[in-house]
């Protein structure tokens, strides 16, 4: 039962498909009727119709059927530029060629005014018409063959001038060398044998052509080429009538003319709706779905906004959250005494830092020390100082419980290897320099892991000196380059003090004077506040990172401690 359901809903939408063909059986039914019972209003028609009224209609019929020819021909042919269709371009010439004959066709026809030469019979105006007949029919069928969407590049004003050539030849062949073409009226018996042939040929060009815009429209459901069939179907229906007419007024002539009117209106518009109303209504379905679009790219916009907006609150929760694990890895108290003091700060780029310091006391007489650079900025250096900061051992244990003290180059050393073991990436590395001050002996022990700002010692009597450092970045080269760090000592003195810094302490530019803030001027200023507390210098620092910034953003993490010698 459920099959018979679903068979039943199938064949009807089917039927639903192909309801658009039922205008082409009534076109066939209608006319087949019209034709084998026309014969009765033949007396009616000539009593209500004279030789001149006739004329009139017959002018109007054909102008009518000229202006539209032309107006065919006018579409594609200036549309083509745009649209390279083959189709619609041999659409448009044939359409030329049939108009413009067949305004020979109408001034020629008998009882018209005197067109180049008189028109004392239908012979002239009958030629014309069959020659228009036969150019339509070959060229509708030649149409046919070629896909709606074919593209071409052929220059449209060559085969203008081939249409003119053709129209101006037949007018002077059939006005002035009537003898040439065969004679397709005899006065007072009609049509000719060889004018009916001709029709029959038309016929069948004709015939063959609507089968295949028929097959057309079946395969593809593009309506023009169904409009297509009809047109030509009336067409066929028009060259009936012409086959039957004994006189040039009777009304199988009569209905010929209106079958060709009804047939070229229809062309009319499937020539319209090809190149006038399908690009406006492709243009308004584009625009409005452009119009959808925009609405809906609007809410979306706005739902990713919202989004964006979220994650960026998320993420900014989570810097500020890794902020405060940094700090929290810095020193909160500096180990000052009456032997040493120290003042230290750190001034990130963003809100984390790729700097990184700390100071501790390794025993009683010791205190450890070490400042350093990783590479890049943001979160991924500050996940480089975490590592550093849970990696570096500066003591270990040894028999009865007690610790040793590790010598600085031994730590930079153990680093490299730690560091070479977790495989980070090859672009990544850490600058670092770690130093040891006995507080009794007065010694600075230390060594330097590619550290590329040279501390800087102030002497009690207002003098400067860099200390020389040496060494290797901590960085992924231990299978070709091995580590060699090596220890050196300073004696510092009663009032020495020892600057450590970063290099983005000497990289200070300001854009609204262009001056920088470098090594030189560094130490000019250590010089002059040498007498001076650490918290007095400080405050300079501060106010020269301010100017030098003009009070906004750093280009990079900027990070220094001074050990003051007591």
């Amino acid at each position: 039962m459920g099959g018979d359901v679903l068979h039943i809903d199938g064949t009807y939408k089917k039927l639903l498909e192909y309801k658009k063909l039922l205008w082409l059986v009534f076109v066939l039914f209608f006319s087949i009727v019209l034709f084998k019972f026309i014969y009765l209003f033949e007396h009616y028609f000539e009593r209500a119709v004279s030789p001149v009224a006739y004329l009139s209609w017959h002018t109007m019929f054909e102008f009518i059927s000229i202006l539209v020819s032309f107006c065919v021909f006018i579409l594609p042919y200036y549309s083509y530029n745009q649209n390279h269709r083959l189709r619609g371009l041999v659409a448009a010439h044939v359409f030329l060629v049939m108009g413009s004959i067949d305004i020979f066709h109408t001034l020629s026809f008998k009882g018209m005014a005197d067109f180049l030469v008189k028109n004392d019979t239908a012979n002239r105006a009958t030629t014309f018409w069959i020659i228009a007949r036969l150019v339509g029919a070959i060229g509708i069928t030649a149409m046919s063959f070629i896909k709606i969407n074919k593209r071409c590049r052929i220059d449209k004003r060559i085969i203008l001038g081939i249409s003119i050539v053709f129209i101006l030849g037949t007018l002077v062949l059939a006005t002035y060398f009537p003898g040439f073409l065969p004679e397709m009226y005899e006065e007072g018996k009609g049509v000719t044998f060889i004018k009916r042939i001709l029709e029959y040929v038309v016929m069948l060009f004709l015939a063959f052509s609507g089968i295949r815009f028929l097959q057309q429209y079946i395969k593809h459901r593009d309506d023009t080429n169904l409009v297509f069939a009809i047109a030509i179907t009336a067409s066929i229906f028009s060259e009936l009538a012409f086959l039957r007419y004994y006189s040039v007024y009777d009304i199988y002539n009569y209905l010929g003319h209106v079958y060709k009117f009804i047939s070229y209106f229809l062309v009319f518009r499937v020539a319209f709706v090809n190149n006038i109303q399908k690009p406006y209504m492709a243009l308004y379905e584009a625009k409005s779905k452009i119009k959808a679009d925009a609405r809906n790219l609007n809410k979306l916009v706005e739902e990713r906004t919202k989004d964006l907006a979220k994650i960026n609150r998320k993420l900014l929760e989570d810097l500020e959250y890794a902020r405060d694990i940094q700090k929290a890895i810095l020193p909160d108290k500096l180990p000052d005494n009456d032997k040493v003091t120290f003042i230290a700060h750190y001034y990130p780029a963003e809100r984390v830092s790729g700097d990184f310091y700390n100071i501790f006391r390794l025993d009683e007489k010791n205190i450890g020390m070490y400042i350093g650079d990783v590479s890049g900025h943001g979160v991924p250096a500050a996940m480089l100082t975490v590592f550093l900061n849970q990696s570096i051992k500066t003591t270990r244990e040894v028999e009865g419980n007690r610790t040793e003290i590790i010598n600085p180059a031994q730590v930079l050393e153990n680093l490299y290897e730690l560091y070479n073991k977790v495989h980070f990436k090859d672009d990544t590395y850490i600058l670092v320099f770690y130093a040891i001050y006995n507080m009794e002996t007065r010694e600075l022990v230390y060594s330097s892991a590619g550290m590329n700002a040279q501390p800087i010692i102030v002497k009690s009597h207002s003098q400067v000196v860099e200390v020389e450092i040496k060494g290797l970045p901590i960085c992924n080269l231990a299978e070709i380059c091995p580590a060699d760090y090596i220890d050196k000592k300073i004696r510092l003195e009663d009032g020495d003090k020892v600057f450590f810094y970063t290099d983005g302490l000497v990289e200070l530019n300001s854009k609204q004077t262009g001056k920088n803030f470098d090594v030189e001027q560094l130490k000019k200023l250590l010089i002059e506040h040498s007498g001076n507390g650490n918290h007095e210098l400080y405050r300079e620092l501060n106010d020269k990172i301010k100017y030098f910034t003009d009070n906004g953003g750093l280009k990079d993490d900027v990070t220094f401690f001074m050990l003051q010698v007591s």
